[in-house]
């Protein structure tokens, strides 16, 4: 079976996200920057994703508050467990949504997060060289990291 982390293949991306129009601005931003795109409306339907095409998805990013039993925290939880080498990038608009939430190795950006930012941190974990600056500040916030 073949790695499409490998170079020269496009990084694979798994949105995450119930709400259709923040779900295609992420998928659309990602895709025009070289990425291909999977889209989930739930974390189930990601852990589906994952469980048929793991060893392609190089990084989720993941809404915290995702509709069914499975929040983005617990997602999460779930991918480090199961898939370590899938990299986790997690956003929230909600201020009750904290990083301190995480228990597992994951990275949280709050919302509203700048393009650029996104694309940075998403070049980095799969492993491409980043077209500008490394992530920094999004919109009042740091980014948050987890180790």
């Amino acid at each position: 079976m073949s790695d499409a982390r490998l170079p020269g293949r496009k990084p694979v991306i798994l949105v995450v996200e119930d709400q259709p129009d923040e779900r295609f601005l992420a998928a659309t931003l990602l895709e025009d920057t070289g990425f291909t795109v999977i889209e989930a409306e739930t974390a189930e339907r990601a852990l589906a994703i994952l469980n048929d095409r793991a060893e392609e998805v190089s990084v989720v990013f993941s809404d915290v508050r995702t509709p069914g039993p499975i929040g983005g925290f617990e997602l999460a939880r779930i991918i480090g467990v199961t898939w370590p080498k899938v990299r986790v990038l997690l956003t929230s608009g909600d201020a009750g949504d904290q990083p301190s939430d995480l228990r597992v190795s994951a990275t949280f950006i709050p919302k509203p997060w700048r393009a650029e930012d996104i694309l940075a941190w998403v070049q980095e974990a799969a492993g491409q060289p980043p077209s500008s600056g490394g992530p920094g500040m999004i919109g009042s916030g740091k980014v948050q990291q987890q180790a």
